[in-house]
Protein backbone atom coordinates (compact mmCIF):
# COMPACT_ATOMS: atom_id res chain seq x y z
CA UNK A 1 0.00 0.00 0.00
CA UNK A 2 1.45 3.37 -0.96
CA UNK A 3 2.13 6.43 1.75
CA UNK A 4 -0.14 8.67 -0.39
CA UNK A 5 -2.84 6.44 0.05
CA UNK A 6 -2.30 5.38 3.57
CA UNK A 7 -2.50 9.25 4.35
CA UNK A 8 -5.98 9.81 2.71
CA UNK A 9 -7.36 6.86 5.08
CA UNK A 10 -5.31 8.18 7.78
CA UNK A 11 -7.11 11.60 7.18
CA UNK A 12 -10.49 10.31 7.03
CA UNK A 13 -10.00 8.33 9.69
CA UNK A 14 -9.27 11.10 12.43
CA UNK A 15 -12.82 12.36 11.44
CA UNK A 16 -14.58 9.51 12.72
CA UNK A 17 -14.98 8.58 16.36
CA UNK A 18 -12.74 6.56 18.17
CA UNK A 19 -8.93 5.99 17.57
CA UNK A 20 -7.64 6.18 13.83
CA UNK A 21 -5.73 3.25 13.98
CA UNK A 22 -8.20 0.75 15.37
CA UNK A 23 -10.49 1.43 13.24
CA UNK A 24 -8.12 1.30 9.97
CA UNK A 25 -6.69 -1.90 11.27
CA UNK A 26 -10.08 -3.12 12.31
CA UNK A 27 -11.31 -2.70 8.26
CA UNK A 28 -7.57 -4.34 7.12
CA UNK A 29 -8.01 -7.34 9.00
CA UNK A 30 -11.41 -7.60 7.84
CA UNK A 31 -10.81 -7.31 4.60
CA UNK A 32 -7.88 -9.86 5.17
CA UNK A 33 -10.26 -12.77 6.53
CA UNK A 34 -12.72 -12.08 3.83
CA UNK A 35 -9.82 -12.56 1.33
CA UNK A 36 -8.39 -15.32 3.12
CA UNK A 37 -11.18 -17.52 3.17
CA UNK A 38 -12.15 -16.46 -0.09
CA UNK A 39 -9.52 -16.75 -2.15
CA UNK A 40 -6.42 -18.30 -0.20
CA UNK A 41 -7.76 -21.51 1.50
CA UNK A 42 -5.83 -23.34 -0.51
CA UNK A 43 -3.17 -21.78 -0.85
CA UNK A 44 -0.22 -23.86 0.64
CA UNK A 45 1.91 -21.05 2.43
CA UNK A 46 -1.56 -19.69 4.24
CA UNK A 47 -2.18 -23.00 5.32
CA UNK A 48 1.33 -23.43 6.69
CA UNK A 49 1.52 -20.76 8.26
CA UNK A 50 -2.08 -21.38 9.99
CA UNK A 51 -0.61 -24.93 11.07
CA UNK A 52 2.12 -23.41 12.74
CA UNK A 53 0.64 -20.73 14.33
CA UNK A 54 -1.25 -23.75 15.56
CA UNK A 55 -4.78 -21.86 14.25
CA UNK A 56 -5.80 -17.94 15.18
CA UNK A 57 -5.64 -16.20 18.21
CA UNK A 58 -9.20 -16.13 20.25
CA UNK A 59 -10.54 -12.90 18.62
CA UNK A 60 -9.43 -13.85 14.96
CA UNK A 61 -10.87 -17.29 15.29
CA UNK A 62 -14.37 -16.08 15.83
CA UNK A 63 -13.79 -12.81 13.42
CA UNK A 64 -13.74 -15.71 10.90
CA UNK A 65 -17.56 -16.92 11.63
CA UNK A 66 -19.52 -15.50 8.32
CA UNK A 67 -21.87 -16.32 6.33
CA UNK A 68 -20.79 -19.33 3.75
CA UNK A 69 -17.47 -19.40 5.81
CA UNK A 70 -17.62 -23.33 6.92
CA UNK A 71 -15.57 -24.66 4.12
CA UNK A 72 -13.04 -22.40 4.21
CA UNK A 73 -12.86 -22.92 8.24
CA UNK A 74 -13.28 -26.48 8.18
CA UNK A 75 -10.35 -26.17 5.30
CA UNK A 76 -7.69 -24.24 7.66
CA UNK A 77 -8.62 -25.71 10.92
CA UNK A 78 -8.69 -29.46 9.88
CA UNK A 79 -5.18 -28.64 9.14
CA UNK A 80 -4.14 -27.44 12.40
CA UNK A 81 -6.18 -30.47 14.17
CA UNK A 82 -4.82 -33.05 12.34
CA UNK A 83 -1.47 -31.71 12.99
CA UNK A 84 -2.64 -31.48 16.88
CA UNK A 85 -3.63 -35.48 16.33
CA UNK A 86 -0.25 -36.54 15.20
CA UNK A 87 1.84 -34.75 18.03
CA UNK A 88 -0.41 -36.77 20.57
CA UNK A 89 -0.33 -39.62 19.44
CA UNK A 90 3.96 -39.27 19.13
CA UNK A 91 3.50 -38.23 22.38
CA UNK A 92 1.50 -41.55 23.20
CA UNK A 93 4.00 -43.38 21.91
CA UNK A 94 6.78 -41.61 23.33
CA UNK A 95 5.08 -42.46 27.18
CA UNK A 96 4.41 -45.87 26.58
CA UNK A 97 7.85 -46.60 25.74
CA UNK A 98 8.89 -44.41 28.35
CA UNK A 99 7.00 -46.97 31.31
CA UNK A 100 8.19 -49.65 29.81
CA UNK A 101 11.33 -48.96 29.94
CA UNK A 102 10.84 -47.50 33.51
CA UNK A 103 9.45 -49.88 35.58
CA UNK A 104 8.56 -47.84 38.40
CA UNK A 105 5.60 -49.44 39.86
CA UNK A 106 2.59 -47.39 40.85
CA UNK A 107 2.61 -44.06 42.80
CA UNK A 108 -0.84 -43.71 44.27
CA UNK A 109 -3.55 -43.78 42.32
CA UNK A 110 -2.45 -42.24 38.85
CA UNK A 111 0.64 -44.75 38.80
CA UNK A 112 3.91 -43.27 37.72
CA UNK A 113 4.38 -39.94 37.53
CA UNK A 114 5.00 -38.63 33.02
CA UNK A 115 8.45 -38.72 31.99
CA UNK A 116 9.45 -34.77 31.82
CA UNK A 117 11.09 -34.64 28.53
CA UNK A 118 8.09 -36.11 27.05
CA UNK A 119 5.29 -33.69 28.57
CA UNK A 120 7.65 -30.89 27.57
CA UNK A 121 8.24 -32.31 24.24
CA UNK A 122 3.99 -32.43 24.10
CA UNK A 123 3.82 -28.59 25.52
CA UNK A 124 6.34 -27.31 23.02
CA UNK A 125 4.17 -29.07 20.11
CA UNK A 126 0.93 -27.55 20.85
CA UNK A 127 2.32 -23.94 21.29
CA UNK A 128 2.66 -22.24 17.99
CA UNK A 129 5.99 -23.14 16.34
CA UNK A 130 8.79 -21.17 15.65
CA UNK A 131 8.57 -17.48 15.05
CA UNK A 132 4.51 -17.88 14.02
CA UNK A 133 1.65 -16.04 15.28
CA UNK A 134 -1.84 -15.74 14.30
CA UNK A 135 -1.75 -14.87 10.95
CA UNK A 136 -4.55 -12.21 11.03
CA UNK A 137 -2.46 -10.60 14.30
CA UNK A 138 0.47 -10.39 12.36
CA UNK A 139 -1.28 -9.08 9.30
CA UNK A 140 -2.33 -6.46 11.89
CA UNK A 141 0.73 -5.18 13.33
CA UNK A 142 1.87 -4.56 10.08
CA UNK A 143 -0.25 -2.62 9.10
CA UNK A 144 -0.56 -0.49 12.12
CA UNK A 145 3.18 0.27 12.00
CA UNK A 146 2.08 1.54 8.42
CA UNK A 147 -0.59 3.62 9.41
CA UNK A 148 1.34 4.87 12.82
CA UNK A 149 4.21 6.42 10.88
CA UNK A 150 2.17 7.55 7.81
CA UNK A 151 0.15 9.76 11.33
CA UNK A 152 3.35 11.00 12.58
CA UNK A 153 5.41 11.57 9.88
CA UNK A 154 2.48 14.34 8.78
CA UNK A 155 1.89 15.70 12.41
CA UNK A 156 4.74 18.64 11.60
CA UNK A 157 5.41 20.21 8.17
CA UNK A 158 3.18 22.07 5.50
CA UNK A 159 0.12 20.56 5.27
CA UNK A 160 0.39 19.04 8.71
CA UNK A 161 -2.44 16.86 10.63
CA UNK A 162 -1.92 18.32 13.90
CA UNK A 163 -4.97 20.61 14.14
CA UNK A 164 -7.50 17.63 12.60
CA UNK A 165 -5.62 14.99 14.92
CA UNK A 166 -6.04 17.12 17.84
CA UNK A 167 -10.03 17.59 16.77
CA UNK A 168 -10.32 13.63 16.46
CA UNK A 169 -10.43 11.62 19.36
CA UNK A 170 -6.67 10.44 19.29
CA UNK A 171 -4.93 7.42 19.85
CA UNK A 172 -6.17 4.99 22.26
CA UNK A 173 -3.46 4.12 25.02
CA UNK A 174 -2.14 0.89 23.57
CA UNK A 175 -1.85 3.23 20.32
CA UNK A 176 -0.34 5.83 21.69
CA UNK A 177 2.25 4.10 23.67
CA UNK A 178 3.49 2.28 20.77
CA UNK A 179 3.26 6.07 18.70
CA UNK A 180 5.64 7.62 21.40
CA UNK A 181 7.80 4.79 20.72
CA UNK A 182 7.97 4.87 16.72
CA UNK A 183 8.27 9.02 17.05
CA UNK A 184 11.93 9.76 15.23
CA UNK A 185 12.09 12.95 16.00
CA UNK A 186 12.02 15.70 18.95
CA UNK A 187 9.55 18.05 16.63
CA UNK A 188 7.03 14.90 15.64
CA UNK A 189 7.02 13.64 19.55
CA UNK A 190 6.24 17.41 20.53
CA UNK A 191 3.71 17.66 18.63
CA UNK A 192 2.24 14.10 18.99
CA UNK A 193 2.58 14.82 23.08
CA UNK A 194 1.36 18.56 22.10
CA UNK A 195 -2.05 17.37 20.64
CA UNK A 196 -2.85 14.16 22.49
CA UNK A 197 -2.54 16.17 25.81
CA UNK A 198 -5.38 18.47 24.57
CA UNK A 199 -7.45 15.50 23.32
CA UNK A 200 -7.63 13.94 26.99
CA UNK A 201 -7.97 17.17 28.47
CA UNK A 202 -10.86 17.40 26.93
CA UNK A 203 -12.19 14.07 27.87
CA UNK A 204 -11.28 14.67 31.66
CA UNK A 205 -13.38 17.76 31.21
CA UNK A 206 -16.43 16.00 29.54
CA UNK A 207 -15.75 13.05 31.96
CA UNK A 208 -16.28 15.90 35.27
CA UNK A 209 -19.30 17.15 33.52
CA UNK A 210 -20.82 13.77 33.70
CA UNK A 211 -20.15 13.90 37.24
CA UNK A 212 -21.85 16.84 37.47
CA UNK A 213 -24.90 16.12 35.96
CA UNK A 214 -25.37 12.93 38.14
CA UNK A 215 -25.94 15.46 40.89
CA UNK A 216 -29.32 15.86 42.29
CA UNK A 217 -29.08 19.57 42.49
CA UNK A 218 -28.03 19.58 38.42
CA UNK A 219 -29.97 16.92 36.63
CA UNK A 220 -32.47 18.73 34.72
CA UNK A 221 -29.36 20.48 32.68
CA UNK A 222 -29.71 19.17 29.26
CA UNK A 223 -26.94 16.83 27.97
CA UNK A 224 -24.40 17.74 25.26
CA UNK A 225 -21.27 15.89 24.02
CA UNK A 226 -20.65 14.63 27.35
CA UNK A 227 -22.93 11.96 27.42
CA UNK A 228 -20.91 9.57 25.91
CA UNK A 229 -17.80 10.50 27.27
CA UNK A 230 -18.08 7.28 29.60
CA UNK A 231 -17.69 5.42 27.00
CA UNK A 232 -14.85 6.81 25.06
CA UNK A 233 -13.23 6.88 28.18
CA UNK A 234 -13.25 3.28 27.84
CA UNK A 235 -12.19 2.79 24.40
CA UNK A 236 -9.40 5.65 25.44
CA UNK A 237 -7.61 3.30 27.48
CA UNK A 238 -8.38 -0.21 26.20
CA UNK A 239 -9.64 0.34 22.37
CA UNK A 240 -12.95 -0.19 21.20
CA UNK A 241 -15.54 -2.77 22.34
CA UNK A 242 -15.05 -5.93 20.57
CA UNK A 243 -17.97 -6.90 17.80
CA UNK A 244 -20.04 -9.62 18.81
CA UNK A 245 -22.12 -11.58 17.53
CA UNK A 246 -21.78 -13.11 13.39
CA UNK A 247 -22.27 -11.40 10.25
Amino acid sequence: MSRHISFHEVKGALALEGCPICRLTAEVVERYLDFMLWERVTDPDLRREVRQARGFCHEHAWALVRAGASLGIAILLQDVLQELCTALQDSTAQQTGHARRSRRGIRGLGGSRPAEDVVNALSSQLEPQGEQRCPACVQRQTMEDIYLDVLLDNLVGKDNLAAIYQASDGLCLPHFRRAVRRAHSQEILEALLQAQLAIWQRLVQQLGEVIRKNDYRFQDEPWGEEAGAWLTAIATLVGPQPRRGTK
